[in-house]
């Protein structure tokens, strides 16, 4: 007798030319194989709907054929071979996934996810590559620390070992504080370390000039004990004053006082020689006279503003540069230098013009509450004891 066969879902009676094998030894009917089964896209095999396996994000198949498929790493699906963009031992990614959150470093060969990196070197060979020390004419957007208004410190160094070494430890040392750059002035050891700008506080209490001065002193770096080496400061025009004209006015004020104790004070604070002064931060020369007005004061430290070589340099458009000190990397000296500017603008930002004329070094240093400004003053024989406030 013809053996006969039922349908494994519904139990039905099944006829010889409308029966579909399911495996096992098992068929199904017409309808229940199209209301429970779908055909493996590879071998052909039908499979219970909720065993079918989808690979290559488009093709399903049964759990056997599925074996010969490749698992991401990333987003757990299965891949043929022909989808894969990384399949290596310890890695396997399909096409997608690369292309959206992975890529292989340029440098050291391993693939990292988008996070490790910056999408063409690692983490790591990132910092190998880069070029801690910027070209002469780099300019960022400044960052202020402390408040809207400050100091900014062009520092320059020269004669260490191992610059590339150097540079890295001193980029580290100062974080997002700094920046290096080329300058032309120093020999091929050398380089400028650049501060963004930031409140006199902030340099005193949180600016990390120990750091910095260490990492470079460690590479065997100077900046006093060279013959090319200098501090510049820059100060905010905001800290001038308020309106245009205040501010010229205070910048007027400074330059008559810096032309009467250029000879006598300046070059002293400054640890300069003479000659090194006239040829990287010349007297202002602005010669205002016990008669002129504010006014014409102001015209006539404008006419210094051609020269960039001058003790107080005009020619920046958002700050005044204070360039005669002596480069140092002792960050106390550092400090004395920007709190002497910054006591300098408020004296003359505060004092009427006809009033500096009379005005002595004493009147405005010798009464100074910084640890740092006084005893550098009293270093350098530039502090009057008598009127040192206990």
């Amino acid at each position: 007798m013809e053996e006969i066969y039922y349908c494994y879902e519904c139990g039905e009676e099944l006829e010889r030319d409308n029966m579909f094998y399911i495996g096992g030894g098992d068929f199904v009917c017409e309808n229940c194989r199209y209301d429970y089964y779908v055909e493996c896209e590879d071998c052909g095999a039908l499979v219970y709907y909720n065993d079918i396996i989808p690979v290559n994000d488009n093709r399903y198949v049964c759990e056997e054929c599925a074996n010969d498929y490749y698992t991401c790493d990333h987003c757990d699906g299965l891949y043929s071979m022909y989808n894969l963009a990384i399949n290596t031992v310890n890695t396997t990614l399909c096409d997608r996934c690369y292309e959206e959150y992975y890529f292989v470093c340029l440098a050291c060969d391993e693939i990292y996810h988008i996070d490790g990196g910056d999408g063409y070197y690692c983490h790591e060979c990132a910092e190998d590559r880069r070029d801690y020390i910027l070209s002469y004419n780099y300019k960022p957007i400044a960052v202020f620390f402390g408040g809207d208004a400050g100091y900014g410190v062009e520092l320059e160094i020269d004669d260490g070992d191992d610059k590339r070494d150097a540079a890295r430890a001193i980029s580290k040392a100062g974080g997002d504080h700094i920046y290096l750059k080329e300058d032309g002035s120093l020999s091929y050891k050398g380089m400028e370390i650049v501060t963004h700008p930031a409140t006199l506080d902030y340099h005193v209490n949180k600016f990390p000039w120990d750091d910095i001065c260490d990492a470079a002193l460690s590479y065997g770096y100077r900046s006093h004990d060279t013959d090319t080496c200098g501090l510049h400061i820059h100060a905010s025009r905001s800290l001038f004053g308020c309106t245009e004209m205040e501010r010229d006015l205070t910048i007027a004020k400074i330059m008559l006082l810096i032309d009467r104790w250029y000879d006598t004070k300046i070059v002293n604070f400054a640890r300069r020689d003479i000659s090194k002064m006239r040829q990287w931060a010349d007297k202002p020369n602005a010669e205002i006279k016990p008669g002129d007005d504010e006014s014409a004061a102001v015209y006539k430290s404008k006419k210094t503003a051609t020269d960039r070589y001058k003790a107080v340099n005009l020619r920046n458009h958002n700050t005044v540069e204070f360039r005669f000190f002596r480069g140092t990397l002792k960050r106390d000296t550092i400090l004395a230098s920007i709190q002497w500017v910054d006591i300098i603008i408020q004296y003359c930002r505060n004092t009427p013009l006809k009033d500096l004329f009379s005005t002595t070094w004493d009147d405005i240093f010798a009464t100074t509450s910084h640890v740092e400004l006084t005893e550098y003053l009293k270093q350098r024989k530039l502090y009057n004891l008598k009127k040192d406030v206990i």
